[in-house]
């Protein structure tokens, strides 16, 4: 950008001098210049875009192979991007161009060759939006995989299941305070969105820094919530620009949204520093991070400005995901009543003597509660796109489809887990189908990837089950549930928005406590 005026002014000084015109006559003059050169350019680019590409035999909207900004536009239209990647492949099957040199692949043989273990794609240069030294990002932001492993290894130790096993207590103190919330409004509407939110920010607190931001105990949605909402919000638009977000980051005020959540995020990590005693053992995710830093371990973030980028991680990843999913079992559940009452029926066998002798183990042989939760992550996925790849130099076959190396590709992870060529009854709730029914509907077979899959899968995975496993048992064990007067849950089922994470409108739900024979 600023090449480019320093050009303009050049030349149009060089016509006042050389050419002897007016200061007017040379700016007219330069303006001419360069808009036609421009437009040559536009012209040059789109033409080889369309016709001369790598990428040209690949169907899709003609905006789309012409520039990202048509994604852009479409994402800012309705934050429903979902729905108009699923109307695209529709229209021009399981290869769509999304891009100059991006592809959207629907096809259950490219999850593995684009995500696993085994694959030679790496992250696109999506993941440099931050910048591209794996220094100064956060470790979801790496694209070398090396280096990736080696950052891996501390969230690890604070995720592995022996530190998941010492949050237990403290996750079952969360929960309690909102069953107690639950019982306090019963029978009244709550919007159990924002109050699984509330709860999962709480967790998030607890287990992630050891801080209480008392969200379900006040019923009052903390500032940084919103800042969470806004900065997705964003960055649902930019994603598909990510180029234009360093530019942003380099003039002032233009990413102060950002900057806003960015700020709480860092403090919380500089608080965690603070009181971080390297005698104690580490109670929390962040002391596990900050450990390796004090002990010079080669798994440490290697910067200050690394250490506060992980912390966005954490706090988003460790709130948001969570809560999401509680409120899509708690719809799903409300709308299949026969499915909550086979859930209280498998905890109350489990759990024989009720709430006050409800106990983590014992909820952990209720397998039907896992099931549940992996038909809401295959409905409604926490991340509803693929991050992106890109393939080898020598490229890539997808079955008989070859696709060219330097390609940026992903899988729509929401459309690709209700698609009925390998889930049966896919638009339906059926938590059977991981579980009784796996060899019928052929579960095994069909791709299921809310984790992501290889190098790169979720860390938390194994945290994540156990918050959802006692919030859902505590909940149903304790209320019945329905729809409140009004609600049907269409909103809800239908409207959620992308903003790379799945973002869900309100649903009020009734809680009334259970009358047990």
């Amino acid at each position: 950008m600023a090449a480019s005026i320093l050009i303009f002014l050049g030349l149009t000084y060089t016509f006042v001098e050389a050419g002897g015109y007016s200061l007017l006559e040379a700016f007219a003059k330069t303006l001419l210049f360069s808009t036609s050169f421009n437009a040559g350019l536009l012209v040059s680019i789109g033409t080889y875009r369309l016709f001369f590409h790598r990428c040209r035999k690949f169907p899709g909207p003609v905006g789309a192979k012409l520039s990202r900004f048509y994604v852009a536009y479409l994402n800012a239209k309705s934050y429903q991007f979902y729905k108009e990647l699923e109307d695209m492949h529709e229209t021009y099957g399981d290869f769509v161009r999304t891009g100059p040199r991006e592809l959207s692949i629907l096809d259950k043989d490219a999850v593995a060759l684009i995500y696993g273990s085994n694959s030679e794609c790496r992250k696109a240069s999506w993941y440099a939006q931050g910048g591209n030294d794996p220094d100064v990002v956060a470790i979801n932001m790496i694209r070398d995989a090396k280096t990736y492993r080696q950052r891996r290894r501390a969230w690890d130790r604070g995720l592995a299941n022996k530190a998941v096993t010492t949050y237990e207590p403290r996750v079952k103190a969360k929960a309690d305070v909102f069953i107690e919330q639950l019982r306090a409004n019963a029978g009244k509407p709550m919007d159990v969105t924002a109050w699984s939110m509330f709860f999962g920010f709480d967790v998030m607190g607890d287990v992630g820094f050891s801080k209480d931001f008392n969200n379900v105990t006040s019923g009052i949605e903390h500032p940084a919530i919103q800042q969470i909402h806004k900065h997705m919000s964003i960055f649902g638009v930019l994603q598909a620009l990510p180029w234009l977000m360093n530019i942003l980051a380099s003039i002032p005020g233009a990413a102060s949204s950002f900057y806003e959540f960015f700020t709480f995020c860092a403090e919380q990590m500089r608080e965690k520093e603070i009181e971080y005693s390297s005698e104690k053992n580490p109670r929390d995710v962040a002391a596990w991070l900050i450990k390796a830093v004090i002990e010079k371990d080669v798994s440490a973030s290697p910067t200050p400005q690394s250490l506060a980028d992980d912390s966005r991680s954490l706090i988003i990843a460790g709130s948001d995901t969570t809560a999401n999913t509680l409120a899509i079992m708690l719809f799903y559940l409300t709308k299949n009543p026969s499915k909550l009452e086979t859930l209280q029926r498998l905890i109350d066998a489990a759990v024989p003597g009720g709430p006050s002798t409800w106990n983590y183990d014992s909820i952990k042989t209720v397998t039907y509660i896992d099931d549940i939760i992996n038909e809401a992550l295959r409905l409604k996925p926490p991340v509803i796109h693929g991050g992106p790849r890109e393939t080898p130099a020598k490229g890539i076959h997808v079955g008989d489809v070859y696709i060219p190396g330097n390609t940026t590709v992903s899988v729509p992870y929401l459309l690709i887990q209700r698609d009925p060529r390998w889930w049966k009854e896919a638009e339906d709730f059926i938590p059977e189908r991981f579980g009784e029914r796996r060899a019928e509907m052929g579960t095994d077979d069909a791709p299921w990837l809310p984790f992501t899959l290889g190098t790169h899968a979720c860390a938390g995975k194994g945290l994540a089950y156990m918050i959802l496993r006692t919030s859902l048992s505590l909940i149903v064990q304790n209320f019945d549930v329905s729809f409140a007067p009004g609600e049907t849950g269409e909103t809800f089922d239908t409207g959620f928005l992308d903003t790379f994470l799945l973002a869900l409108p309100p649903l009020h739900l009734q809680f009334s406590p259970r009358v047990r024979a």
